[in-house]
């Protein structure tokens, strides 16, 4: 391996698997924010139900809605070079 080879593989940095979240776009019940590095969304949904303020967040992606229990992983789709 030459130098030059080396000194290119030092330079690549590791693909983040932490979601990089866009702006929210804010609704009355709901509010919705992009992934800038996989298009993953997430939806913050608030309710009022049984005398109690609900509040949850479901991930979506392709629209496809993926069940978790917590935040699912960013595969950063969008930053991979071809």
């Amino acid at each position: 391996m030459t130098s030059v080879e080396t000194s290119q593989i030092a330079n690549i940095k590791p693909v983040s698997t932490r979601h990089k979240w866009g702006e929210k776009v804010r609704f009355p019940l709901k509010t919705e924010q992009s992934c800038l590095r996989c298009d993953m969304v997430k939806v913050g949904r608030h309710e009022f139900e049984g005398g109690r303020d609900r509040y949850w967040t479901e991930y979506w992606r392709d629209e496809e809605h993926i069940r978790c229990e917590a935040t699912p992983p960013c595969d950063a789709r969008l930053e991979v070079q071809p």
